[in-house]
């Protein structure tokens, strides 16, 4: 007698015959060993950037501690004990340097450079400043700092050896403000000499040319400026001989004075380069006048002190 046997799939290995709850345990199983395996694999990761950091961090505070290296701007990044170096150092000695203080850090394996050398202080550029705006120059008023002009003038000697005589003389303005200033005059006078010391006739005409400077107390407003002022200086001085006339006592020369001036002044500008000017003062000088008759010659000093008032005109030049 024989046995029949039936050929087929295995029963027990077919899914009809396997239980449900064994195979969500299978399941389960498979889930979570992948899911140890993807844990241990970040987990690795994570531990070696962290010690990556570690070691870069390490090599950087050797280096700053560094005396020679500690200002030097450079750049640590480590991998799996490789450390970088980058930055810039002075001198390839200093790059030398970098390196042995690198790889005297414990985890560094292997030290590369990236270090240039050139400067690693350069000069910070300094903004520059803007200009000041230039103030715009008054519309009236003294507007610049000199003025030349001639003037009108009157002058009446104190004695009675000089006559009253109106004359031309120059002017040099110079730009006045308030308060204290520096200022300059000339006050030319001429005067016909009338008398000799002795009485007779003199027969000359006095030309008196002094060069004066000083301070002035000013004040301006507008266009109007008003000032006293006090100058003095040196006059040089010549006559004028009247060579028509015979006559004894006669003046032949005079000196050279000492000249000394106070006086007031009243400026109005009428146009931004136009100025007219009004002046009174009083001259003091005393010059040696020669005088020659028939019979002697004789030098006496002259008190040509004058009340001098003027009326000008002056330009400013710049």
């Amino acid at each position: 007698m024989y046995d029949t046997v039936v050929s087929g799939p295995d029963p027990l290995l077919s899914g009809r015959h396997i239980p449900r709850s064994v195979r969500r345990l299978t399941a389960a199983l498979a889930l979570a060993g992948i899911a140890a395996a993807v844990s241990s694999g970040c987990a690795a990761r994570s531990r070696t950037a962290i010690e990556n950091a570690q070691t870069a961090v390490r090599v950087k505070t050797a280096i700053v501690n560094d005396v020679e290296l500690g200002t030097l701007p450079i750049d640590v990044e480590a991998a799996g004990g490789v450390v970088t170096l980058e930055g810039i150092v002075r001198t390839s000695e200093q790059i030398d340097r970098a390196v042995e203080v690198a790889r005297g850090v414990e985890g560094v394996v292997r030290v590369q450079t990236a270090l240039v050398i050139g400067d690693p202080d350069p000069p910070l550029a300094r903004p520059v400043p803007p200009l000041p705006a230039l103030a715009p120059r008054p519309r009236e008023g003294p507007l610049r700092l000199i003025g030349a002009g001639a003037s009108v003038r009157l002058n009446n000697p104190a004695g009675d050896a000089l006559a009253d005589e109106l004359d031309i003389g120059p002017i040099l303005r110079l730009r006045t403000g308030n308060g204290l200033a520096p200022t300059i005059a000339f006050n030319w006078t001429n005067a016909a000499m009338e008398t000799s010391p002795t009485g007779l006739p003199a027969l000359a005409r006095v030309r008196i040319r002094p060069v004066m400077a000083g301070v002035q107390y000013g004040y301006t407003r507008g266009r109007l400026g008003a000032g006293v002022s006090v100058v003095g200086g040196y006059a040089f001085n010549n006559l004028d001989i009247d060579e028509t006339a015979v006559g004894s006592g006669r003046a032949v020369d005079v000196s050279n004075s000492f000249v000394w001036r106070p006086g007031a002044t009243l400026w109005y500008d009428v146009t931004p380069r136009i100025g007219i000017n009004l002046f009174g003062g009083y001259l003091f000088t005393r010059p040696k006048v020669t005088f020659v008759s028939d019979t002697s010659v004789e030098t006496h000093r002259m008190r040509a002190n004058s009340v001098v008032i003027s009326v000008g005109l002056a330009y400013w030049i710049f």
